[in-house]
């Protein structure tokens, strides 16, 4: 199966899905290709050995990865993030459309949204199946993040999102709440499945698993494995 694996997220960026699941897919005997921007997060600068470019193409670990220009903005504006989002979307929607080979399936990554739109958009023309990965609700976490205040903007990317879940073939989430949302907002239950991210069961043999000072004996332990910031409270 060809698949375009779109997500403006990519190594060498930290993203919980990237070169690893793109190769797991390869090893799987699908034929894959990387759509994303140039490297800049989270500093919002585009990494040492990148230039921002229309159009840039490298094989990472035998990985097709093709690099679209967009605007670099990680930080608190609401509108360089709309322009950092925006601008791939656009360039990602001309690409899909006029120059990449086609696809069978379209696996939209991040940001589900923007990205999913442009695939939408790119269905107008060409036929491909989409299947967008939710690890963000849109509008739910520009609220919480505070990134977004104006509730009349909120309900508009809530109109928006709405509009994403019924065009796209499949929506994927990472926990029975997000599914429950979608079901509650009107997406059909049999159009959704929950996909939990991973982690690598055991450490490395041969490595200790705790940090250094930390102490040891028989003493109860909780651990917080997760992000830590406004969206979480």
């Amino acid at each position: 199966m060809r698949i375009a694996f779109l997500t403006q997220l990519f190594d060498p960026e930290p993203t919980a899905k990237g070169l690893e699941f793109a190769r797991a897919l390869r090893e799987r005997g699908h034929d894959v290709e990387v759509v994303t921007g140039f490297p800049n997060y989270p500093g919002g600068k585009v990494y040492d050995g990148y230039a921002i470019s229309p159009l840039k193409r490298e094989i990472m670990e035998g990985v097709p990865v093709t690099r679209l220009a967009i605007y670099p903005s990680h930080d608190r504006s609401a509108l360089r993030r709309i322009l950092c989002y925006g601008s791939f979307m656009v360039s990602s929607w001309l690409y899909l459309t006029l120059w990449a080979r086609r696809f069978d399936v379209v696996y939209v990554y991040y940001p589900s949204l923007t990205a999913g739109l442009a695939a939408i958009a790119m269905k107008l023309f060409r036929r491909a199946r989409i299947i967008v990965d939710i690890q963000d609700m849109w509008p739910d976490s520009l609220r919480s993040t505070g990134m977004v205040g104006n509730e009349r903007v909120l309900s508009y990317i809530d109109r928006v999102s709405r509009f994403m879940y019924r065009h796209v073939d499949h929506v994927m989430v990472l926990s029975p709440g997000f599914e429950r949302l979608l079901v509650e907002r009107g997406v059909p239950p049999e159009k959704i499945s929950v996909h939990y991210n991973w982690t690598h069961e055991s450490p490395d043999e041969g490595t200790d698993p705790t940090p250094p000072g930390f102490e040891t004996g028989d003493r109860f332990r909780v651990l917080f494995d997760g992000n830590i910031g406004a969206a979480q409270g």
